[in-house]
């Protein structure tokens, strides 16, 4: 089987991938949790995926094995640095370095987005003069991780955008560079009010027909204009009147978890979906984060619905991830309880 290395924030999603497409693969990330391990030829954990610390590892990577592709995941795209370095030696699949620079230059983009009277909150690269109803966002983020109220001065690296109420939702497509085939829309929440880390996603395809409309006009437009390529999603927010854009996640997004009926490894390499036969079933996905600190011990027995499980004796700071939960019903309301339930299982068990 060919190898295909990996690199992302954390891995497994994209190691299940790779292991369902008949691929054999090799990891590079932040947890090495006990999925990834059982998963893949090799995992390589490292505190970031910063090119200091990504060059050691990849030195002995070419040195032993030989590699097919490069599949990139969650916060390589904020990472041009070492993306430069990995294209010098692998074949990357996905979206290019241009590609990821175009969308982390935000004073540029944004007036793309405005060119496209592509909707979208409010956003100033200056403070604005009350700064009640605005959020201080990094320019360079992964699953909400850094946005804040606005409560002081923004530094270099982040701008301000005004808060928009509604309900967030993603559309998960895959692109060849000039057009694009639609997986599935979903709805999406996240940790807290006051906290937009990533937390949760559930296929739900009851958004208004005027708002998927919308939708699939803008990525009509991005996917030309910036020749995506490969698997990625485009998050929004809907008011139940209008659309607002928010951003485009450049690779793999979790949303592609939900459609397990689905090769969606070869796609994203080759840039083209074939006809597609996507179930009708309802999955969510939820990432449960420790309440209070607490230690993994070899005791606890993991549920089969559960993923990216910490390595044993890992001990886990408040407000931390400690793991993904996925549940399926035939109802988006049921599926929610179902993930409520599972989540306090976990819970139970762990404290």
């Amino acid at each position: 089987m060919p190898n295909i290395l990996l690199i992302a924030h954390s891995g497994r999603i994209l190691a299940n991938a790779v292991s369902q497409a008949g691929f054999r693969p090799l990891v590079i990330d932040l947890f090495a949790d006990q999925d990834t391990v059982a998963l893949a030829e090799q995992v390589w954990q490292v505190e970031d995926l910063s090119l200091a610390t990504i060059q050691q590892v990849i030195e002995c990577i070419v040195l032993n094995y030989k590699i097919q592709w490069l599949v990139y995941g969650s916060g390589m795209e904020n990472q041009p640095e070492t993306l430069v370095y990995l294209t010098e030696h692998f074949t990357v699949a996905g979206n290019s370095v241009a590609v990821c620079k175009q969308l982390n230059d935000k004073k540029s983009f944004f007036k793309q987005l405005n060119k496209f009277d592509i909707d979208h909150p409010e956003t100033r690269f200056y403070p604005p003069e009350n700064s009640d109803g605005w959020l201080i966002k990094p320019r360079n983020h992964a699953g909400g991780l850094g946005i804040s109220q606005c409560d002081r001065l923004a530094k270099q690296d982040e701008y301000y955008q005004k808060f928009c109420a509604g309900q967030t939702g993603s559309v998960l497509f895959c692109a060849d560079g000039e057009q694009f085939k639609l997986i599935g829309f979903h709805r999406q929440w996240t940790l807290a009010a006051d906290n937009f880390a990533f937390a949760g996603i559930i296929r739900d395809a009851n958004l208004a027909q005027k708002a998927q409309q919308t939708v699939l006009r803008w990525l009509k437009q991005l996917v030309s204009h910036y020749h995506l390529k490969g698997l990625a999603s485009l998050d929004f927010i809907w008011d139940d009147e209008r659309c607002y854009f928010l951003e485009i996640n450049p690779r793999p997004p979790a949303s592609m978890m939900l459609y397990p009926e689905l090769d969606l490894l070869t796609p994203h390499i080759l840039g083209r979906l074939g006809h597609i036969a996507v179930d009708k079933s309802i999955r969510g996905l939820q990432i449960i984060y420790a309440k209070q600190a607490c230690k993994i011990n070899s005791t606890f027995k993991w549920p089969e619905w559960s993923f990216d499980r910490p390595k044993i004796n890992t001990r886990l700071d408040t407000n931390a991830p400690i793991c993904s939960i996925i549940a399926q019903e035939k109802t988006v309301q049921q599926t929610l309880d179902s993930l409520l339930a599972r989540q306090q299982f976990i819970e139970n068990h762990l404290y």
